[in-house]
């Protein structure tokens, strides 16, 4: 077995047996890992918290053959990112994201750039600030990284295969998102956006996702929910 030490950000956790979790996790530098935690749940010195959805961690991991469950050896706690989980508003919207990479991205397959694009959506989306907009930009270059192009400028014509046309987006809602994809960070966690606009552009997002997976996303569906979208019209 090769031993591997990266960061990472957990996207999936389920107890397994009596006192092990099988975690999904998004790596810096090996992308996609599945692997299991023996003992997590007794062992607080190993394993302090760290293997929730959202956490981002330092991780040991013993790399096994193609096909086999990796073993995660230890995880230390970088950030909790707990604010995401005090607010259901939040929470869904963030959970897009990770069940996003979770379908598209696939096993041991590096993409830095996603991982930075996640990182910096979950470092920006606490309660009381204005993440919106870094969820959406956050969005679109997930989409990206994954091989989805939504050209903004050119209304949906573009020349690529897996482009996603734009045209069922309002000329406002579509100058919007290109303004914003130019921003930095900073800017963007200060931009406020009014409720019909955001509504109108977290519909087409969420579409955009069940378009481009092969099947209907489970976060994607309790947002609509939340919101009281039907995403069948």
């Amino acid at each position: 077995m090769n031993r591997l030490s990266t960061d990472a950000i957990i996207l999936n956790s389920i107890d397994f047996l009596e006192s092990d979790k099988v975690i999904c996790a998004l790596t810096r530098d090996k992308g996609i890992v599945h692997a299991i935690a023996k003992g997590a749940k007794r062992s607080k010195k190993r394993f302090p918290g760290t293997l929730e959805p959202f956490c981002e961690v330092s991780m040991e991991i013993f790399v096994k053959r193609e096909g086999d469950l990796h073993r995660i050896e230890s995880a230390q706690l970088i950030d909790a990112h707990l604010g995401i989980r005090e607010d259901l508003d939040v929470l869904a919207h963030a959970t897009v994201l990770l069940e996003l990479i979770k379908e598209h991205l696939g096993p041991m397959d590096p993409s830095p750039a996603t991982y930075e694009h996640l990182q910096a959506a979950l470092n920006a989306m606490e309660p009381g600030r204005q993440w919106f907009s870094v969820w959406c930009v956050a969005l679109l270059n997930i989409l990206s990284s994954l091989g989805y192009g939504i050209d903004l400028a050119r209304s949906g014509k573009t020349g690529s295969p897996r482009s996603v046309p734009s045209s069922t987006l309002s000329r406002e809602a579509a100058t919007f998102l290109l303004n914003a994809s130019r921003l930095d960070e900073e800017v963007l966690g200060r931009l406020s956006v009014k409720p019909s606009l955001k509504r109108e552009i977290t519909a087409f997002l969420l579409a955009v996702c069940n378009k481009v997976s092969e099947k209907r996303l489970k976060s994607v569906s309790f947002l609509a929910k939340l919101l009281d979208f039907d995403l069948n019209q």
